[in-house]
């Protein structure tokens, strides 16, 4: 069982997919013969399109190619919403030609959608950064992380997985820290991707105040004025409260950004995402962990910089731990 997402010019179509129970691309007003190669399909296109350059025609004619051949009978799609919304289900049917008024994708296959959504900021960095690629049809790779969200991954793929759960030790090594080398700790990871501090330490470590506040320069393509509140809990989740103090907190003109080593529970995501409120960006403690692999080695030589050796050797993970 392979994860695929099939994209539905960013969301406007995605509603039309789910009430007619399909998934669909456009490119062309015929079916397309499964008999054929990719090489053929380009020459079909070229046809269609002849303005078209030599690595688009590739490109969209190979996902053609891929939506015809590659995602078979229950395989599993991701259709995005145009918001954080994802549109998840399984595949009952081969390739098929219909035009009618619901979408502009005549090549179809039906699907079979799952009642519940998903939300793309509960997912981890990685796959995350996977979902914002351009093409319309493309395999997750990680797609293993989907599977496990609707209880799709067997038995023995779970096992393998609860026996290597790289995340689970990074976590328990950040949980030895106390409060203060782990705030020093989410300090150096802000400053690895571009966070530059222009105040003190407001708060405390259990307190409901600003913890870092500074900017976020984004590789000077943009720079974000940002706060942050940090919570090192190891299982309990954070409230709806929690956010609103927060909210309460911050300064005019200021992003917010949330981050604990648990979870956030349903109603503080709700409250996060009000579109009437200033929107605080949530880091539980799955994203913050993918952050800390991604970042690693330059953490660490940040510290060492800072002659801060004591944290980081208490964060030593050999490299086999550091997948990417």
């Amino acid at each position: 069982m392979k994860v695929f997402v099939v994209r539905s010019d960013f969301g406007r179509y995605t509603k039309a997919f789910k009430e007619n129970n399909y998934v669909g691309i456009g490119w062309f007003d015929q079916l397309i013969d499964k008999t054929l190669s990719r090489e053929q399909i380009k020459d079909e296109y070229r046809k269609v399109y002849h303005k078209d350059g030599n690595m688009r025609v590739n490109q969209n004619a190979g996902q053609v190619y891929r939506f015809i051949n590659d995602i078979k009978i229950d395989d599993i799609v991701i259709t995005p919403y145009s918001d954080n919304r994802l549109l998840v289900g399984k595949v009952t049917s081969e390739v098929y030609y219909e035009k009618d008024t619901t979408s502009r994708y005549y090549l179809r296959k039906k699907v079979e959608w799952f009642s519940n959504t998903l939300d793309r900021q509960i997912l981890s960095i990685p796959l995350q950064n996977t979902l914002r690629s351009s093409l319309t049809v493309y395999t997750l790779s990680n797609g293993n992380e989907i599977l496990k969200h609707y209880n799709l991954v067997s038995n023995t793929k779970q096992k393998e997985i609860q026996e290597f759960n790289i995340h689970e030790t990074i976590k328990k090594k950040l949980l030895e820290l106390d409060g203060f080398e782990f705030e020093t700790l989410v300090s150096y990871l802000l400053q690895t991707i571009g966070f530059e501090k222009t105040d003190e330490k407001q708060g405390g470590v259990a307190d409901g105040g600003i913890d870092f506040e500074g900017i976020l320069n984004i590789y000077g393509m943009a720079t974000i004025n940002l706060q942050v509140q940090v919570k090192r809990y190891e299982s309990n989740s954070i409230k709806w409260k929690d956010i609103a103090a927060f909210r309460g907190a911050m300064k005019k003109d200021y992003q917010g950004c949330f981050i604990t080593l648990s979870k956030f529970d349903k109603k503080a995501i709700e409250n996060a995402q009000d579109k009437d409120k200033v929107a605080i960006n949530l880091i539980d403690g799955n994203k913050l962990i993918d952050i800390f692999i991604r970042q690693y080695d330059e953490i660490i030589a940040a510290m060492r910089e800072d002659d801060n050796d004591e944290l980081a050797d208490k964060l030593k993970f050999k490299k086999a731990l550091v997948p990417y």
